[in-house]
């Protein structure tokens, strides 16, 4: 399939990004495009102008500060899960990161660019002759939600890996446009809308993934379930943090709801108390109950809230061992 025609540019700085956002609000930003470039194929995406940012200076990092770990939006997933540092203390992330596409999709992919994916639908990821088939879906410009058979709404799935190991990590980002910047909880980047699935303001570009260096005290871990392990996205991934020193766990699942699910409920349940066998089955029921899947791929709901229980129970008994 061939690309469709676009303008193409190349900003050498942030506040150029930025600035030709503010003027083409629909131009989109092409990081590692493994995620942009396979939807312009399939004439999903269609923007008139796409910029390239990966030669933007200053992007593609990972250091230490004032014991945080910064990561740059333009570092490769190949380089966040091959860092001894990510490796060592923040095994959740390195994890995921390592479990996103084959090799190639890891070393070309960002970490900025899996956070800022489009949620995905089996109506919507599929090829301009597939959806001729039936009336065009609301996220690709029609009316109606095949999912759910409801006009001007949609259920696509964010099914981002990292995300989740992220979310458990207490991570915030940086979003910058022309003149300012603003950090806030990752948490807060998703609006639940599937058809606008980030909250970026005009103009705003994510440039920068701070996690505090605490959570290193920590357990983390992340897990999919997947129909090929080594490329395909998550049916259902399931991350975890546990404190080494407190009875505290953080949750978070990805491919289950129209964003990234922290489990807020489930986190309550479990604070404070001793990780019995009761008490890991009564958890894996309440982190069941937090998410609203629907039949965006070719799994029922049934099956996945049954799989994020499964999940949990599995993570949270690696904790207990460790």
């Amino acid at each position: 399939m061939r690309l469709p025609k676009f303008r193409y540019l190349e900003p050498e700085s942030i506040r150029e990004a930025s600035t030709i956002l503010l003027n083409e609000p629909a131009a989109k930003f092409l990081a590692g495009g493994t995620d942009l470039l396979p939807n312009m194929k399939h004439r999903v995406e269609l923007p008139s102008t796409v910029v390239n940012i990966k030669k933007i200076p200053g992007l593609n990092f990972i250091h230490e500060d004032n014991g945080h770990i910064r990561i740059g939006a333009l570092t490769s997933l190949k380089k966040v899960y091959g860092n001894e540092m990510i490796t060592k203390g923040l095994p959740a992330l390195a994890s995921a990161a390592s479990s996103v596409g084959s090799y190639h999709h890891q070393g070309m992919g960002t970490i900025g660019g899996n956070i800022c994916q489009q949620n995905r639908c089996r109506y919507f990821n599929q090829s301009k002759w597939w959806r001729s088939t039936r009336a065009t879906c609301f996220k690709a410009g029609g009316e109606i939600c095949h999912v759910v058979n409801k006009k001007e709404t949609c259920y696509a799935s964010y099914c981002g890996d990292v995300v989740p190991a992220l979310l458990v990590l207490d991570a915030k980002i940086v979003l910058q446009n022309q003149n300012d910047s603003r950090e806030i909880p990752l948490e807060d980047l998703f609006t639940g809308n599937s058809k606008t699935p980030l909250g970026l303001e005009r103009g705003e570009v994510l440039t920068e993934i701070i996690i505090p260096g605490e959570v290193r005290n920590g357990f983390s871990t992340y897990e999919k379930v997947a129909n090929r392990e080594s490329i395909d996205f998550p049916i259902v991934g399931t991350a975890l943090w546990a404190s080494a020193t407190e009875k505290e766990y953080r949750v978070a699942f990805t491919a289950v709801d129209r964003k990234p699910l922290r489990g807020h409920k489930v986190e309550s349940f479990l604070k404070g108390k001793d990780l019995s066998d009761n008490l890991l089955e009564e958890a894996c029921k309440i982190a069941s109950k937090e998410a609203g899947p629907v039949k965006t791929a070719n799994y029922s709901p049934s099956y996945k809230r049954k799989m994020m229980g499964l999940m949990l129970q599995n993570a949270l008994k690696q904790a207990v061992g460790r």
